[in-house]
């Protein structure tokens, strides 16, 4: 079963300075909801969902700063695909985000909630990129 969601935010900073953010995949658990910790140098990273924690492997896809960051990763059931696409929109950053699942298995009868909760995650975790990109911009200033 296939999933996509897709969200988008404006950032009051560069898109070189909410490219760093994105790509700094040590810090992303500061910003993602459901991760906990990522090991960079293993490619793995622990996700915790439906009260269940889930190690998957990941792999940075495409790399083109400040514009496009994609990764992939997989673990168990879902194989799931983030695209960042980051824009100038006047003096900030327009952020488009979307997420693909492939979900298998016993993952496919959960289908609808997995959307709902990955719908209401993408959002929260756009505002809080927003949260850390200005309030540490404004901190340094």
């Amino acid at each position: 079963m296939a999933l996509t969601i897709q969200d988008s935010v404006e950032i009051d900073r560069p898109c070189e300075i909410v490219y760093g953010f994105v790509r700094d995949l040590e810090r992303a658990p500061q910003w993602q909801e459901s991760l906990e910790s990522v090991d960079v140098h293993a490619g793995t990273e622990v996700r915790k969902f439906g009260g269940l924690r889930h190690e998957a492997v990941f792999v940075v896809q495409e790399d083109d700063p400040p514009r496009r960051f994609v990764i992939t990763s997989e673990g168990g059931p879902v194989f799931a695909r983030a695209t960042f696409d980051l824009q100038q929109s006047g003096d900030g950053t327009r952020v488009d985000f979307s997420l693909e699942l492939d979900l298998h298995g016993a993952a496919r009868l959960a289908g609808g909630i997995v959307k709902a909760t990955a719908l209401r995650e993408a959002r929260s975790n756009l505002e809080r990129l927003r949260e850390l990109a200005e309030g540490t911009q404004q901190a340094a200033g």
